[in-house]
């Protein structure tokens, strides 16, 4: 014969709010993040990319997202930052900072426990962790790119940003690499400014096609869309690859289709600027929805480095395609 079994009232109540919290930890609401983005300049194809990838996330999870345009300047990226913490966001993503020039900012962000997660920014005390390609590298492969082409024996002209730290970088290791070639000449380097710096570089460009013509061999830049404009004054002026030839890095449509059809744009690295800032989105996800522990979401490295590879006539995607598909 079968006992039935009576639970007490304080059992029963028991049970009941915990059948309920189940309930309601099964059908609660993911967390809504509260984010903040800051980026350099949003005019720039890259940065441009980056924004759309995070702006993707934030409404396929619902996301509280407000991005800031620094527009080139230093101080408005600062307030930018400092307007964010006062809003009270989670977290904080910085595209294409100069981070020694906001490091007032970051302090800010810090004494209010906010993350700063950066992408293509280089690292600094403050920040969680940078989220790049090895711009040392980047800039390697399009100095080694030019020395070969060139067989070791030419002119060259180089248009530089000192402002990011990947750029100084790209221009630091093309001067490094000139080192080992004396008979490759510099013969003029142009810093851009922050804001304009396609129509900067396109009128360098046409000084020097006027000042120097046939002499220059190859055009050096740190980033794509100061290529394409170089490119397009050295097409202008009547000249082709053969006789003029630029290199950039970055990997934009406009720099594939320019090598596709044999503009004087002949090399650039891509870089997976999606992936930087997906990666991003994934680390606030993991420490802000599910609480993991920052160190061991980044590994307790202060840059992730994804690979970016050296895209020439010999292997540039058909359109509508990337190197990464």
């Amino acid at each position: 014969m079968m006992r039935r079994f009576r639970f007490s009232p304080a059992v029963l109540m028991f049970l009941l709010i915990l059948v309920l919290g189940m309930a309601f930890t099964a059908g609660a609401a993911p967390k809504k993040v509260k984010l903040g983005y800051v980026t350099a300049t949003i005019t720039a194809t890259s940065q441009a990319r980056e924004a759309k990838v995070v702006e993707d996330w934030c409404k396929e999870k619902k996301w509280d997202l407000t991005i800031k345009d620094a527009k080139g300047s230093w101080a408005e990226y600062t307030n930018a930052i400092e307007t964010l913490v006062q809003n009270k966001v989670d977290a904080i993503v910085v595209s294409n900072a100069d981070l020694p020039s906001i490091k007032p900012a970051i302090d800010t962000a810090n004494k209010a426990k906010i993350p700063i997660i950066a992408v293509d920014s280089g690292w600094a005390p403050g920040v969680l962790v940078n989220i790049t390609a090895n711009n040392f590298v980047m800039g390697a492969k399009v100095a080694s790119y030019i020395t070969d082409r060139l067989g070791g024996k030419g002119n060259i002209v180089a248009v530089k940003f000192r402002q990011h730290f990947g750029c100084r970088r790209r221009g630091l290791v093309l001067d490094t690499v000139l080192t080992e070639y004396p008979e490759i000449k510099l013969l003029d380097e142009h810093e851009i400014p922050p804001s304009g710096f396609v129509e900067d570089t396109q009128a360098t460009v046409e000084t020097w096609l006027t000042r120097y013509g046939d002499e220059i061999d190859a055009i050096f830049c740190v980033f794509d869309d100061l290529s394409a404009a170089a490119a397009l004054a050295v097409e202008a002026a009547g000249y082709t690859k053969d006789d003029i030839f630029v290199v950039g890095i970055d990997g934009t449509d406009q720099a594939y289709d320019m090598i596709r059809r044999g503009s004087p744009f002949v090399a650039t690295v891509a870089q997976p600027f999606e992936e930087y800032a997906k990666k991003a989105m994934e680390i606030v996800d993991d420490i802000i929805v599910k609480g993991l522990d920052p160190l061991k979401v980044t590994g307790g490295m202060p840059v992730i480095y994804l690979d970016a590879p050296l895209i020439t006539e010999a292997n540039v995607p058909a359109p509508g395609k990337t190197p990464f598909d």
